[in-house]
């Protein structure tokens, strides 16, 4: 290694943990919207927390910016160098669960941990976080989750993410390590006093770089149940939707549109997945009796779900016992039905819970098409005019779509007092090298040889774009705002003078993550 840095880190953390290698540093700078302005000066792979601490004042002590991977599914420019120089922090070998303390209800995970870890670590002693994980969490990271936040399992009932974090542990740019949330010896009290932890939740690493996380726990569920519902149109969907947040026990609650519903019939169900996902269920219900007759009930929802619903809500509902979780069934039901929700088989929050974190496929769409995503955290009482205006948008530009094959579909996720929207493009075109190492084998191996579709690309991702202001106008906000979402130009001038003031104090060279939150 010639290069003075590369050679400094390799005495820090071993060569084995140093990449160079020309190929492999662009490798690291795409994600999944695609390459970022410039590729990693070097990749360097700490495999301790204190090892972290060296590399971080090794790099910015040489005037070297940083960004921090985690789970590497970015589709913000989350972790992609903005200028030349930029060394990519890999956390994927802190990958440990520290300690989880029963008598005190938390847990420390280190940053590269990924929520698949965390979660059947908890499950060993019948615990888990409030929120548990975004649905890619067998890659993804608790460090991720915490610099960009995050919804899915658990956020209807507790929220995003950063409602569960009690502590961080942060290195800032002069190296220097706090431990925020943390109390003496072994305790944590985000409500002593000032909250300085939650300025470090969401900041894209722009403060600072992971290394622990504290989280909440609580005892896992004594009682889970599952209703799905389908409606004649997807206003009927998110308003049932918005109206179940009201609804003590509801952990989970996501809307799919036509569109989704499409793709699933598209994909289909081979012979190998149906039978995964029936030995899923059945061990998930706990029985074989009833794990068989869950997973009857399963192989015929497959069919009636898949085949004939259009517009569609999904639940998972949570009691400390049998009583409670029927009274929440009841009132579950009771509502959908206000809204026009007519029950159909429980298929796919079944699925979806019994192994919360399968390997991912979605990365490409059901017939090998690229995929891109954007979203809106939304106020409930504008999300249904922000789905209609998001819709206006598009079908103002059905000619292009049309003309370029592209596809678009929606998804809804209750979060707390929040809805997500989720609008999600498909087109052909090419493997990335970030999809040639994501996908799954087959998926490789079937679409690697298909050509690039520059020209459509650079479309998907102009509309994309020009979807952001839309949901802005309805008062939607981000979670993984990257270097993509508008940040400072949308707060209020006060709270934008203090963030920048607590980004100059902490990295007065702006070398942590530059360019993302828009500093």
């Amino acid at each position: 290694m010639n290069d003075r840095l590369a050679a400094r880190l390799a005495d820090l953390v071993g060569a084995s943990n140093v990449i160079d290698d020309a190929a492999e540093r662009a490798y690291y700078a795409h994600d999944i919207a695609g390459p970022a302005p410039h590729p990693a000066h070097l990749v360097v792979r700490p495999p301790s927390a204190e090892a972290a601490v060296a590399c971080v004042a090794a790099i910015t002590g040489g005037d070297h910016a940083i960004t921090t991977r985690g789970g590497g599914h970015s589709y913000t420019g989350g972790y992609g160098p903005t200028r030349p120089g930029t060394v990519i922090l890999d956390m994927s070998a802190l990958d440990r669960v520290v300690e989880i303390n029963e008598a005190d209800s938390w847990v420390i995970a280190e940053a590269g941990c990924t929520w698949r870890t965390l979660h059947d670590a908890l499950a060993a002693v019948g615990r888990r976080s409030p929120f548990f994980g975004p649905l890619s969490g067998i890659v993804a990271t608790v460090g991720g989750a915490a610099s960009q936040n995050a919804a899915f399992f658990g956020s209807a009932r507790y929220g995003p993410m950063s409602e569960s974090v009690l502590g961080l542990d942060v290195v800032t740019a002069d190296g220097t390590l706090m431990r925020l949330g943390a109390v003496e010896e072994g305790g944590f009290a985000r409500d002593f006093g000032p909250d300085a932890l939650g300025l470090f939740l969401g900041d894209c690493g722009a403060f600072g770089v992971k290394l622990r996380i504290t989280l909440r726990i609580v005892p896992a569920p004594a009682v889970v149940r599952f209703a799905s519902f389908a409606f004649e149109n997807f206003d009927a969907v998110i308003d049932a939707q918005v109206a179940l947040t009201d609804v003590e026990g509801v952990s989970e609650c996501f809307g799919f549109d036509d569109g989704t519903h499409d793709n699933l019939r598209r994909a289909g169900f081979t012979i190998g997945e149906g039978a995964t996902a029936l030995q899923s269920v059945a061990r998930a219900e706990g029985g074989i009796a009833r794990g068989v007759a869950a997973a009857v009930r399963t192989a015929a929802g497959v069919r009636r779900a898949v085949g004939e619903t259009r517009n569609s809500l999904h639940v998972v509902i949570e009691g400390a016992g049998e009583a409670a979780a029927d009274a929440t069934s009841e009132a579950v039901a009771a509502c959908a039905a206000r809204h026009g929700g007519v029950e159909i088989p429980d298929t796919i929050p079944r699925i979806t819970r019994s192994k919360p974190f399968r390997p991912l496929k979605a990365l490409l769409g059901p017939e090998g098409e690229a995929w891109l995503p954007m979203h809106g955290l939304l106020p409930l009482s504008r999300a249904r005019e922000a789905a209609r205006a998001a819709e206006a948008h598009l079908a103002a530009h059905q000619g292009e779509i049309r003309a370029h094959d592209i596809r678009v579909v929606r998804l809804t996720t209750a979060v707390g007092n929040r809805l997500l929207l989720e609008p999600q493009f498909f087109w052909s075109d090419t493997l990335s090298p970030f999809h040639l190492r994501a996908v799954t084998e087959a998926q490789r191996t079937q679409y690697a040889d298909r050509a690039p579709n520059v020209a459509v690309r650079e479309r998907v991702h102009a509309l994309r774009s020009s979807l952001v202001p839309v949901l802005a106008a309805h008062g939607a906000t981000h979670h993984q705002i990257g270097t993509y979402y508008p940040y400072l130009e949308r707060i209020d001038p006060g709270q934008r003078a203090l963030v920048e003031a607590v980004k100059r104090t902490l990295d007065p060279k702006n070398l942590m993550s530059p360019g993302a939150l828009g500093l």
